[in-house]
């Protein structure tokens, strides 16, 4: 999948010299000229001596006499040319140049604001074509050009920061649209390569969202869906059409995609085919229903669907397995029932949260009406009452969602850990041997999906994806969390925190679909171990509950 640089210089103008500072020597725009003519070499000679010749223009520029937006502005330059050759030529060396003079620019308080996403999408890219290029190197001879899941599984934390930096460049409303629906096009390539299929379709869609005219992200839509239909998998007939729909999309933008990614990368949009489906695109359910409304936008089904509610039924949440391996003679196995219980929990934190932020909605920054609590006003600006307490509840019920998952997997893979050590982050890899936990059968199915289970792990702690999830329930459990409509102090460690309402209603959304995400994730690792020996086994299923 094709990763895209900003343009040299992009989004950014230096300020206008005084007339002494015109004509000195090592003159900006000659700098800036030359850099910018290195970029788009091709073939190793070329790009040899390109790279030499930037190298040279860096040292050359680092003693020439430069304002300090000039300064700034020819360095996002260089980086961003030196990532793009050195990304061409596969040189280890010359990419980690490119990030060190993009990190220059982040570890510059002065930095001008509008380059300071876009140098944080050039460390992110080169960090990750750092990774590409050491994983490409561990592969034997004649091994398959593509992602290993269990390569990632070694080296589990390589690629955490350039996920959390291309969200955050995704997310910044102030960064240029472009720039925006690139980083979030980088980041769904990467949760893809990973088995982690529902995020990265999310931040595809959101790439779009941003950038309508990004072809490149509606042609990675359209793979995700192409390699999900190809395996055994609920929804064909709404994936089939959604694909259609992005598959269409992508090469009616072939143009823009060939700017952003490429010309192979429009050509291999240009070669899929259609599939004819007459599936819905999405089942909206009721249109009068907010609560049926507000799990559409946000993509909160508990389904295999990629839009929508996934069907028309009153029970549209059918997330399960299809079936489990088992011995002749065995009981219904124990999953069967922990999935039930999984599911209900997460309904269950799914619906308060709707109810915290519908009571939110109907009374902003008062009590709401229907609260029967008499509450102490403290004079400090802080909101008491129903509305945040129900999300506070909902973030906490969905990230325990997680837990259970792995207590779940703990059990069914027969790991052998007591239920009460057992917690979602530290689950998936033994910590002394680093070995991925459970062990699986042979094949890289099982492998990627047990890969999406533990990076998503990775990204709910510390400096990550989602930092704010897990901080947040951490405060809410054993310290005291209420909302404020003064300045908040954030998750703390305190005995008190406070949190603003928007921030809050934001951690219950990405809790929710970080369990979600999760639940199918482990529902196709289960699924991924279908494949008993003849005669061994048999696959158990069970009718729906009436």
């Amino acid at each position: 999948m094709a990763f895209g640089l900003l343009g040299a210089g992009a989004s950014f103008r230096p300020g206008t010299r005084s007339a002494c500072e015109r004509g000195r020597v090592g003159d900006f725009e000659s700098f800036q000229r030359r850099a910018v003519a290195l970029d788009g070499a091709t073939g190793p000679i070329a790009l040899a001596s390109a790279l030499a010749n930037l190298r040279a223009l860096e040292a050359e520029a680092s003693t020439a006499g430069m304002t300090a937006d000039e300064r700034w502005s020819l360095t996002f330059t260089l980086s961003s040319v030196m990532i793009n050759l050195a990304s061409d030529a596969g040189s280890v060396g010359d990419l980690r140049s490119g990030v060190e003079w993009a990190t220059r620019l982040l570890d510059d308080d002065e930095t001008p604001g509008p380059l300071v996403p876009q140098a944080a999408y050039n460390r992110a890219t080169g960090l990750t074509e750092i990774f590409a290029a050491e994983e490409a190197c561990s592969r034997e001879p004649g091994a398959p050009d593509s992602a290993s899941p269990a390569y990632r599984l070694e080296h589990i934390d390589g690629l955490r920061e350039p996920r959390m930096l291309y969200r955050r460049v995704g997310s910044d409303l102030l960064a240029p649209p472009e720039a925006r629906g690139r980083a979030l096009c980088n980041l769904g390539n990467i949760l893809d390569d990973s088995g982690r299929w529902v995020e990265a379709y999310a931040a595809y869609a959101d790439a779009l969202q941003a950038d309508p005219t990004n072809g490149n992200a509606a042609g990675n839509i359209a793979e995700l869906l192409r390699r999900r239909l190809g395996r055994r998998v609920d929804q064909r007939g709404h994936l089939a059409a959604v694909y259609d729909k992005y598959a269409a999309m992508a090469q009616s933008l072939r143009e823009r995609t060939v700017e952003v990614a490429g010309a192979s990368a429009a050509d291999r949009w240009d070669a899929l085919e259609l599939t004819g489906s007459r599936g819905h695109l999405e089942h909206v359910g009721d249109h009068l229903d907010p609560y049926q409304a507000w799990i559409v936008r946000h993509r909160l089904a508990l389904v295999a669907s990629v839009e929508g509610l996934g069907s028309d039924s009153p029970q549209w949440d059918t997330a399960s397995v299809s079936g489990i391996v088992i011995s002749a003679g065995e009981q219904v196995p124990d999953v069967f029932g922990a999935l039930n219980v999984l599911k209900a929990e997460f309904l269950v934190a799914r619906r308060l949260a709707f109810q915290g932020q519908r009571m939110h909605a109907d009374a902003p920054g008062r009590q709401h009406p229907g609260d029967p609590g008499l509450y102490t006003d403290t004079l400090d600006g802080a909101l008491y009452g129903e509305p945040p307490a129900l999300l506070l509840l909902a973030q906490r019920s969905a990230l325990d969602v997680l837990d259970k998952i792995a207590v779940t997997a703990n059990e069914h893979f027969s790991t052998g850990l007591s239920p009460s050590r057992v917690e979602y982050s530290r689950y998936w890899r033994d910590p002394q041997t680093g070995q991925p936990r459970p062990q699986l059968g042979p094949g890289d199915q099982g492998l990627r999906c047990l890969l999406a289970l533990a990076e998503l792990a990775g990204d709910l702690t510390g400096d990550s994806m989602y930092p704010s999830a897990r901080l947040l329930r951490n405060a809410g459990t054993h310290r005291l969390v209420h909302a404020t409509t003064s300045e908040p102090t954030g998750p703390t460690q305190d005995t008190f925190s406070t949190v603003n309402m928007p921030e809050l209603q934001s951690a219950t959304i990405e809790a929710l679909q970080v369990a979600r995400a999760a639940y199918l994730y482990f529902v196709d690792l289960i699924d991924s171990q279908l494949s008993p020996p003849e005669g061994s086994a048999d696959t158990f299923q069970l009718p729906n509950q009436r």
